[in-house]
């Protein structure tokens, strides 16, 4: 039987309060496989440490609320910064990868080389990722 709606959500605000919620959130991405729920749980792990690092967070008023959904064909994790805006262009850039001795900036060139979407909205505050679950089409169920 097929599973469908939220299954995730929570709120945190620094990434001590997210770290005990990691065993749960690759327990839900292994319906992607082992593989590609991994690459998965890398992907949003790098959307969180942005939100937490660019989104101005620091505070409980400022908290980072994360919620991930079973669509279907594919799981969908949307994370919402309660504080600042995140900007960026959301296109491929290969080179960023040339210097592996850089400690920062490649985060969102990660994210984009895994999910399958991934979107910026809400003026910069919430980053959605998805990714198709093995054997569903993709662009098989709009958002």
């Amino acid at each position: 039987m097929e599973t469908r709606g939220t299954l995730l959500e929570i709120r945190f605000s620094t990434i001590e309060q997210f770290a005990p919620y990691r065993e749960r959130i690759l327990s839900v991405f292994r319906n992607l496989g082992e593989r590609e729920g991994m690459l998965f749980f890398v992907a949003l792990n790098e959307a969180v440490n942005n939100a937490l690092i660019h989104g101005g967070t620091g505070g409980e008023g400022r908290a980072v609320e994360l919620s991930v959904r079973d669509e279907g064909p594919r799981i969908c994790a949307a994370i919402r910064n309660c504080g600042g805006c995140f900007s960026h262009d959301m296109k491929p850039d290969p080179e960023v990868f040339d210097n592996v001795f850089r400690e920062s900036g490649r985060g969102v060139q990660i994210i984009l080389h895994i999910a399958d979407e991934c979107s910026i909205g809400e003026s910069g505050r919430l980053v959605s990722l998805c990714m198709h679950k093995p054997g569903a089409a993709a662009g098989g169920q709009g958002e």
